[in-house]
Formats: structure tokens, C-alpha cells, sequence
């Protein structure tokens, strides 16, 4: 009785051993699972991606630039700066530079550049536009090819120069007295192409040379030493000898302020 016990048990502990065993070999079979990985760090352009405070300097910047550029400029100057591109991805600047482009002007559309120089180098356009707001000369009647004109035949009004040529005019009194080369219809704006160039003083002509100051005028004689048309600066060799620069006003006379 007491040996089929101990056979039994012996048996018992044998296939727990097997059992043992087989759920070893299972297990080692298993692939092992992967290990998480750390997450990665954002990379340092990213960190600025949609930053507002970034974006808002930059605009600031060209705004400023675009000031300086058109500060000498006549009328009213409006200038608007486009938002960044959502799409760049800037790091973030110690050190802003902002540029224009070589032979590039501020007027009308223009790309500005902005780059940074420290502590990641990074360059950007940001479009913008400036407009400038000015009194310009226009025909208040039809002006016909030939005409002189006359004070009357003139007005002005506020137009966008930047949306006009570059030989729009500004000064009515550069017209006043020309022959108009060309036919001008009612409220047209006034071309420098659509006058005449009609000299007032040639070369080697005795001039009436003006000197004007908030209080007094002196008039004296001078020999003109090139050809000019009113409006237009002549030099003027005085009886002196001495050589002066001066505005022609009319015909014949040169006015020195």
C-alpha cells in the first residue's frame, strides 16, 4: 500500500514537471513585446510654428521699414502689411533684419525681406503694399492738341499714384502756359507726354534773373548757359561772373530763391 503511494506521488511530480517544462519552452517562443520608445523632442523650428507673438514683430518690422522708405514721400502714405503664412515654420529670432530687395522701391506691391541672424538663421518675404494717396492735376474741360493752357483748364483731385504712371503731373503751373501735344478729355489726369516742351530760355540768351526772399526782390540781367522750359532749372552766368542756378518761371526769366 504505502510503495503504490509513493509510485503515485512520484508520477504526479514528474508531470507537474513536464508541465513546468512545456509552459517554459511556450513562453520563450513568444516574441517579446516592444519596448515604448521615448517621445521625441519637437524640433526647434517647429517649437515657433504658429506663434503670434513672433508673427506680430515681424509685421511690426516691416511695417516700421516701410515707414522709413516712404517717409519723404508726398500726400497721404497707407501701408498694409500680410499676414505670415500660416505654413512657415520659423524659429524663434533674437536678431531681425529686414531688407528690400536690390533696385526694389517701396510702391505699390512689393515682397519684403526679413531674415534672421542670430541664434538660427532663417530669411522670409512678407508681401505688402503702398499706396500713396496725392492731388494731381486733371482737364476740368476737353482740352484739344494745339491749345495753350490756361489756369482755368485745370484742376485737381486725389488719386492713387502709385495706380498712375510716373509722369503724372502734380504742380498745375507746370502746365499753365504749354501747348498741349495731344487731345485730353474732361477730367483726365494731366501727363508730362501730353504737353509740349516748349523752351522759355535757350542757351546764350539774356535772361531777367530774380532774386526772392520772404522780403525782398532784386532783379538784375543774366546770360543763360543751357536751354530749359518753364518749371525746369537753368544755370544763369550773372554780370558778376559769377554762375547761379535758378528756376524758370516764364519766358525769359529765371527766378533764384
Amino acid at each position: 500500500m504505502t510503495r503504490c503511494l509513493v509510485d503515485g506521488a512520484r508520477r504526479m511530480s514528474m508531470s507537474l514537471l513536464l508541465a513546468a517544462a512545456l509552459a517554459s519552452l511556450a513562453a520563450a517562443a513568444q516574441p517579446a513585446a516592444p519596448a515604448t520608445p521615448p517621445a521625441a523632442a519637437a524640433p526647434a523650428s517647429a517649437q515657433a510654428a504658429g506663434n503670434p507673438a513672433q508673427a506680430e514683430r515681424i509685421m511690426q518690422a516691416v511695417q516700421r521699414h516701410l515707414q522709413e522708405q516712404t517717409a519723404s514721400l508726398p500726400g497721404e502714405v497707407r501701408i498694409t502689411v500680410n499676414p505670415l503664412d500660416e505654413r512657415n515654420r520659423l524659429a524663434i529670432c533674437d536678431d531681425l533684419q529686414v531688407f528690400l530687395a536690390p533696385g526694389a522701391r517701396a510702391w505699390g506691391q512689393v515682397s519684403v525681406g526679413v531674415r534672421c541672424l542670430r541664434p538660427q538663421a532663417w530669411q522670409v518675404y512678407v508681401p505688402a503694399s503702398v499706396r500713396v494717396l496725392a492731388p494731381v492735376v486733371v482737364a476740368s474741360r476737353s482740352l484739344m492738341a494745339g491749345s495753350i493752357v490756361d489756369a482755368g483748364d485745370l484742376s485737381t483731385r486725389v488719386e492713387e499714384l502709385t495706380a498712375l504712371p510716373a509722369s503724372v503731373l502734380q504742380d498745375p503751373n507746370l502746365a499753365i502756359g504749354r501747348v498741349l501735344a495731344s487731345t485730353v478729355q474732361a477730367g483726365n489726369v494731366l501727363r508730362a507726354e501730353n504737353l509740349k516742351q516748349v523752351l522759355a530760355v535757350v542757351n546764350g540768351q539774356t535772361v531777367r534773373v530774380v532774386y526772392e526772399s520772404q522780403t525782398l526782390s532784386v532783379t538784375s540781367d543774366g546770360r543763360a548757359l543751357g536751354n530749359a522750359a518753364v518749371g525746369q532749372g537753368v544755370d544763369v552766368r550773372v554780370g558778376s561772373g559769377k554762375t547761379v542756378r535758378g528756376i524758370v518761371r516764364s519766358n525769359g526769366v529765371v527766378v533764384i530763391q
